[in-house]
């Protein structure tokens, strides 16, 4: 074990590979203005291939808000994918986002280790954005005397790269983003209401698209709704299922695969028992599986807040919705011309009552829809000089992403100086996943190609 001021590390082989460990002491409040002084552990792993010891660095910034980094577990799976293909040229870091992972974790089960009130939780909550995980990224760089490193960045994960690029472009020396480049990055008069209405559109595409794909899947949408409206059924995890969440089951539409998946999940819900209609037991576990959080509370509590840059997101998401046809709470099954649709990332409050996870978190959520002074996430001077700080860039941009709209996307594309985008519509949102080793190929060969 090696220990330098504010970082311990260890190392071990794994997968064929030399794997260090790094534990860092960061202050929760960047940059160090906390009178309380706390701090928190930022944990990565990073990962060198024989003989590369000296190789240059590559930061992966996972996609969220809330979820812990890659855990490679098979050199078929994981490391035959990006990061194999990555390790050819760089040692690589994966870094467990403040509040995730071994990163002094936010759980489900412990929201009073936050604080003692929903107000000190919510204060709490606030460092847990893109601008703190950026600082937390320079100071792990700052203490391995690392230069310049690349950034890869899938979903969150690109909006943390923007932000990076927005306030430390001297510490990136190339980066990649997948699925990631966020909306309207060059507005700060940006309101979380713009995004919801894009991600909506998009949802509503998708949602028709499915139904035209598998006849007959619309009118079992339909009947679930109609039957959760006035039946008792019950998740594994004991609570009642509604049809507002039971809806939620809908982020499938937005992967790759999804249509299918979703697919057979409703193809055969239903079961007599003693001639009453039912849900099936493998038809619950599935949707429960689909809409639960408790392994990521932080991606419910926070997600308004990633959009979030001056005045309060105020339940965007859910006020957006209810003035949207097909995307109200109350939907009229039984009404053939309206429509109802499955939804997407849209938080709505009464998620905090209907999941049980998230019942301790819903002062704490209410408190962060009201914050009003939310800093800027970006700045649009710095990223239009980004190639004039020698960056390189360049980003897969999904023409169908339900997630991050592609009109958003490209937009703010065209104000990062020398970005180069590679438009497709062969995968979703989580390209990535899907085709790693060719994406992380494709990108790196637009970004040096310069």
């Amino acid at each position: 074990m090696t220990v330098t001021p504010n970082l311990t590390s260890t190392t071990t082989r794994r997968h064929g590979h030399t794997v260090h460990s790094y534990l860092l002491t960061a202050p929760l409040a960047h940059p160090g203005t906390d009178p309380a002084g706390r701090t928190i552990d930022i944990f990565a792993r990073e990962y060198v291939p024989d003989g590369g010891e000296d190789l240059p660095r590559l930061l992966f910034l996972q996609g969220g808000p809330g979820h812990g980094a890659l855990r490679p577990t098979a050199p078929t799976r994981e490391i035959g994918g990006w990061l194999g293909e990555a390790l050819r040229h760089y040692r690589v870091i994966l870094l467990d986002q403040r509040g995730t992972g071994r990163s002094t974790p936010v759980d489900a089960a412990s929201p009073d280790a936050l604080g003692p009130t929903p107000a000190a939780r919510a204060e709490y909550l606030t460092h847990l954005r893109a601008d703190s995980i950026v600082e937390d990224a320079e100071l792990l760089r700052s203490a391995l005397g690392s230069g310049p490193w690349s950034l890869l960045g899938q979903s969150f994960g690109g909006f943390c790269i923007t932000t990076y690029l927005s306030r430390h472009p001297e510490g990136v020396r190339e980066a990649f983003f997948t699925g990631g480049l966020p909306g309207y990055a060059h507005d700060p008069r940006t309101r979380a209401d713009d995004i919801y209405r894009a991600t909506y559109a998009k949802t509503a595409v998708r949602n028709e698209r499915f139904h035209a794909q598998f006849p007959g899947v619309e009118r079992t949408v339909r009947d679930i709704c109609r039957h959760l409206d006035g039946a008792d059924e019950r998740l594994p995890t004991g609570e009642r299922l509604t049809s507002r969440r039971f809806r939620m089951v809908g982020m499938d539409l937005g992967r790759t695969g999804g249509f299918d998946s979703l697919a057979y999940l409703l193809e055969d819900p239903f079961v007599s028992v003693h001639g009453e209609k039912r849900l099936r037991t493998p038809f619950l576990l599935g949707v429960c599986d689909r809409v639960r959080f408790a392994d990521a509370p932080l991606y419910a509590v926070l997600h308004e807040s990633i959009y979030a840059m001056g005045g309060a997101t105020a339940w965007s998401a859910a006020r957006v919705g209810e003035t949207l046809p097909g995307f109200t709470d109350e939907t009229d099954a039984g009404d053939r011309d309206a429509p109802v649709y499955l939804t997407g990332e849209h938080i709505r409050p009464w998620l905090f009552d209907e999941d049980p996870a998230l019942r301790p978190w819903r002062e704490v959520a209410d408190l962060l829809a009201g914050k009003d002074d939310w800093t800027p996430l970006y700045n649009a001077d710095v990223l239009s000089r980004t190639a004039e700080q020698g960056v390189r860039t360049a980003a897969a941009v999904y023409l169908d992403d339900m997630f991050v709209p592609f009109e958003l996307s490209m937009e703010t594309a065209s104000h990062i100086s020398g970005l180069r985008p590679h438009v497709t519509n062969r995968w979703e949102h989580n390209g990535l996943g899907v085709d790693g080793a060719g994406l992380f190929r494709t990108l790196r060969e637009l970004a040096l190609d310069h």
